[in-house]
């Protein structure tokens, strides 16, 4: 048996830079991986194949990104060889903070050690790509600058550990929706992205000089249940900013401290805004997050 956690990430930055022609928009953004996880446990099989189980309902195996992913590592290196996977679920689904890729970066990865293939990070980033856009970032995690549609991956050195709390309201927002309500209304001039100009400096007060996401005005005028919720958290002690992750639905307030962030986790889910987590940036990816890594890091921390 083999277990893998998969971190969730939050967006530094992000700008919708084009559209290009196979659908797909041209991205420039920060993602920073962080100490939210679900977990994978893999076992060899007998028999050639990929099973798949979760904790909740998924739907069909087959159209989940975890099996994708396992099918094309299987079926590129290992044809003969067979796996069963369990995925345990606790990163929130239609949140913008990646689970699902980071699902499908950790099982190639998982599989890449249980059948001791010894494919370099790059064929896996290059295998789970296939699958979905900012899959393999997850590969490696950490912090890093992706561009083109967010494949393109460039790791930078990992910044000062920041408190960070994440709020997902219970709304599933679906990320086509938001580009459609961005490409509706009026065009913009590109921002551009100082994020690792002083990177070294950054902290939780400096932080908020370069957060930024252009999809963030587009998910509040989505949904009307992050609007309210957005609304609601508007003027929290010890918050130094606030945003919108990825297409949301989830927001992130950087914390002073990690006792301010474990406060207001609890406090918003006394006050029933939604699912709170009190987690910290990290500097893992599917590649380091063996069970012993997981717990270096302190781990899913769910308040309430």
């Amino acid at each position: 048996m083999l277990t893998l956690y998969a971190p969730a990430k939050i967006n530094w930055f992000l700008e919708v830079t084009g559209k290009r022609p196979d659908g797909y928009h041209e991205l420039v953004t920060v993602m920073q991986a962080i100490s939210l996880f679900d977990r994978l446990d893999f076992e060899e099989a007998s028999t050639p194949g990929i099973s798949l189980t979760c904790n909740i309902d998924l739907g069909p195996p087959e159209k989940n990104l975890v099996y994708r992913a396992a099918e094309i590592l299987r079926k590129a290196h290992a044809p003969a060889r067979g796996a069963k996977i369990h995925l345990e679920k606790h990163i929130p689904h239609g949140a913008g903070l990646g689970g699902g890729s980071s699902d499908a970066a950790c099982a190639v990865v998982g599989l890449n050690k249980l059948w001791n293939l010894n494919l370099p990070d790059a064929r896996l980033e290059g295998l789970v790509s296939q699958v979905g856009s900012d899959c393999a970032f997850f590969v490696r995690g950490g912090i890093a600058l992706c561009t083109g549609r967010g494949e393109i991956i460039e790791h930078k050195p990992p910044i000062t550990k920041i408190d960070i709390v994440v709020l997902y309201p219970d709304v599933v927002l679906p990320t086509p929706d938001v580009y459609r309500d961005l490409s509706r209304h009026l065009t913009y001039t590109p921002k551009d992205c100082y994020f690792f100009h002083e990177s070294g400096l950054l902290n939780a007060l400096s932080v908020p000089k370069v957060v930024f996401n252009r999809l963030e005005e587009a998910a509040l005028r989505v949904s009307p249940g992050l609007r309210e919720v957005w609304g609601k958290t508007e003027h929290e002690r010890s918050v130094t900013c606030r945003f919108v992750s990825g297409s949301g639905s989830a927001i992130a307030f950087v914390m002073m401290n990690r006792s301010a962030a474990l406060d207001l986790a609890r406090l918003f889910e006394r006050r029933g805004l939604g699912r709170a987590f009190a987690v910290t940036t990290v500097t893992v990816g599917a590649s380091e997050s063996s069970d012993a890594g997981h717990r270096s890091v302190g781990g899913p921390d769910q308040a309430g």
